[in-house]
């Protein structure tokens, strides 16, 4: 694999990666929402693997977007 494969493949897995183990886990919330403060909101952008955003170029698909919210702590 030469470098450009490689730095595709790791943007790859680090977005499943995080998304997979941590992010879906969490409550959604409406893209539209108004936010509350206080609070820590995940805005996930999900690209399809042919998209040009794992080549360090402009997207060029429609990508899925979604908004986890943490749980409150006290």
């Amino acid at each position: 694999m030469n470098r450009h494969q490689r730095r595709r493949a790791g943007k790859m897995g680090q977005h499943n990666d995080f998304y997979n183990q941590y992010v879906r886990h969490l409550p959604r919330v409406a893209i539209d929402a108004p936010l509350e403060r206080g609070r820590v909101y995940h805005t996930v952008v999900q690209h399809d693997d042919w998209c040009a955003f794992y080549d360090d170029k402009v997207c060029n698909c429609n990508p899925i977007i979604s908004r986890h919210v943490e749980p409150t702590r006290e």
